[in-house]
C-alpha cells in the first residue's frame, strides 16, 4: 500500500474500531511495512481481527501483519498444507520444498481447484447432484499395499 492508502486504512480503523489518533509518522511506518499488501486485503484483515470473540482493543501493526499472513495463507502451516495439496493435484513438482510458498500462478490454480471442489460438495449436500461420481471415477487414492 502507498501512504494515501495507509492513511485511508488508519482512518477506517480509527473511525470504526479503536479511535486512534492519526499521525504522519504512523502512516509512514505502516506504509514501509505494508508495501506489497493491497488495501482490500489489509481492510479484510482489520475486519477479521475485530470480529474475533476477544480482539485486542488497539490494533497494532504486528497484529495486523499476522492477520494478513493468516488471510493470505503465508503462515508456515498454511504453506505446508498448500504445497502438499498442490503436489497431490499435480500442480507442483514433487521436489518443491515443503516450506516454500507457492508461485502465484500455482496458488491461483490451487484456490480455483479448492473453490470448484467446495462448490461441488455443496451441490452434493444440497442434493442438486443426485448421483455423484464414484471414487473410481475420481482417480486412484493412495498407493498399492505390498503383499
Amino acid at each position: 500500500m502507498n501512504r494515501p492508502e495507509v492513511r485511508r486504512l488508519l482512518g477506517y480503523i480509527s473511525a470504526g474500531f479503536d479511535n486512534r489518533a492519526l499521525s504522519d509518522a504512523t502512516a509512514e511506518v505502516w506504509s514501509e511495512e505494508l508495501p506489497d499488501v493491497t488495501f482490500d486485503v489489509a481492510k479484510e484483515a482489520v475486519r477479521r481481527h475485530f470480529r474475533k470473540p476477544s480482539p485486542r482493543p488497539y490494533l497494532s501493526l504486528d497484529v495486523l501483519m499476522e492477520e494478513i499472513r493468516v488471510l493470505t495463507r503465508q503462515t508456515t502451516t498454511a504453506i505446508e498444507e498448500d504445497v502438499r495439496s498442490a503436489k497431490a493435484r499435480g500442480l507442483l513438482d514433487a521436489s518443491w520444498p515443503a516450506r516454500e510458498p507457492l508461485p502465484a500462478p500455482v496458488a491461483q490454480r490451487l484456490a480455483e481447484a479448492r473453490q470448484a471442489f467446495a462448490k461441488q460438495a455443496a451441490a452434493i449436500e444440497s442434493r442438486v447432484i443426485e448421483n455423484p461420481r464414484s471414487l473410481g471415477e475420481l482417480g486412484r487414492l493412495g498407493k498399492d499395499v505390498p503383499r
